[in-house]
């Protein structure tokens, strides 16, 4: 099947300009040709797809997810004692509604092994409709570490090494592990670090010897120190929250340069305020005295602001699943780093696009609009460049070449 894209401009994901009039053609499951109108002759036996005062863009890419959570105020609750059918069926329905949202390639950043790489087959043998999918797996927890519930408790250097491995071999794509408490886990201290800068250095060299990355959830600053030194690949919130309770943040610019001389990739997770601020639901006094970024999201966007301007790099997730952050909700991920974070919109484009690509190590595949790279592809119904909002507004999806949405129609 030949399609051709038509739209007022197109963002190819790696130039800061975009192209005006442009053109994608699409043959089958991949991209033949990035083009203007002007270079498009008479092809009577291409479907043409053309959206007036659109923009053509590459697929998001989503970099947090727990397919497995509800996303609801109960989803502790109901992630602990639900089956795993339960678990399986909520699975399927949340990767559908991440495609039709216009994420084609997600990575479930924690989830049971027994629904993670079932659901990552299904998608692969085209069983049920979801986006390109990458998952971890089982995240790696210190006993009654954040996490444990769905997590591998390891609490020694030998033991972290057997749980990545073991992953491994199930055909993990990433690795997870907890280098810091999490507000999600019960009696789980948030501020504190779970392993030791010794301990993560083994893991992430037995994981660059088998090839694969490591991504560290990480909120207090001894957490974030410990993952900068030992190289973890990619910082999960990199939160900077300071040991004592008293105080909201402990950020160190030297390892925030130290981040960004070794190359490594942070995820700042900084959307779920934006979400409920824009769905109008309110927050308890008790939840802003308890949180630091609630009570200065000011603090933390310079932070996030500073990080940003020594050169690390910054992937886009949402922490999907989450208590009030549904599937779906990708685009406040780019709609705050612009708006909170003061960066441009192109900018926030390409970390939701190229730059996760590359964290993931699948920019050869995804990520870019550019020829022989996979028709992951969206048309805007608007221009993001002058309101990242539109990016909520998806007239066309398609995903690996299979056309998921038309003219605001979902067709699967």
């Amino acid at each position: 099947m030949r399609r051709i894209l038509i739209a007022d401009q197109l963002i190819d994901g790696f130039n800061q300009t975009p192209i005006k009039n442009g053109a994608l053609i699409v043959q089958d499951e991949m991209i033949e040709a990035v083009t203007t109108q002007d270079q498009i002759g008479n092809d009577p036996d291409s479907e043409i797809i053309k959206v007036p005062g659109g923009t053509i863009m590459p697929g998001f890419i989503e970099m947090h997810a727990h397919m497995h959570c509800s996303a609801e105020l109960e989803a502790y609750d109901q992630v602990t004692t639900e089956s795993n059918q339960e678990l399986l069926m909520r699975s399927v329905e949340a990767i559908r509604t991440t495609l039709i949202s216009g994420v084609t390639t997600v990575r479930d950043l924690g989830s049971k092994n027994e629904i993670a790489f079932a659901v990552k087959k299904a998608v692969e043998e085209r069983k049920i409709n979801g986006p390109r999918l990458l998952v971890t797996g089982t995240p790696i927890t210190t006993t009654a570490g954040h996490c444990n519930f769905f997590g591998t408790e390891a609490d020694t250097a030998e033991n972290v090494i057997t749980a990545l491995r073991n992953q491994v071999k199930l055909g993990a794509d990433y690795i997870k592990i907890m280098s810091t408490g999490g507000v999600f886990t019960p009696r789980s201290n948030v501020r504190a670090a779970q392993y030791a800068t010794d301990v993560l250095r083994l893991a992430v060299e037995d994981a660059d010897r088998l090839g694969i990355r490591i991504a560290a959830h990480c909120h207090g600053t001894e957490g974030v120190v410990n993952c900068a030194e030992a190289g973890i690949h990619n910082l999960i919130h990199s939160t900077w929250l300071s040991a004592d309770p008293a105080e909201n943040w402990d950020y160190k610019p030297e390892i925030a340069d130290m981040i960004a001389e070794k190359g490594l990739w942070v995820d700042p997770t900084i959307a779920i305020a934006t979400i409920r601020t824009e769905k109008g639901i309110p927050f308890s006094d008790e939840e802003i005295l308890e949180s630091a970024v609630l009570s200065d999201m000011e603090g933390r966007f310079a932070i996030l602001k500073d990080m940003w301007d020594r050169g690390v790099k910054f992937v886009a997730g949402l922490d999907t699943g989450m208590s009030y952050v549904e599937f779906g909700d990708f685009a406040y991920t780019p709609q705050t780093m612009v708006q909170g974070m003061g960066i441009s919109e192109m900018e926030a484009i390409i970390c939701s696009t190229l730059s996760s690509a590359q964290c993931l190590g699948i920019d050869d595949i995804t990520g870019t609009l550019e020829p022989n790279k996979s028709a992951d592809v969206l048309i805007v119904a608007g221009d993001p460049l002058k309101d990242i909002k539109k990016l909520h507004d998806i007239d066309t999806i398609i995903s690996q070449g299979q056309l998921i949405k038309r003219a605001g129609k979902v067709l699967i």
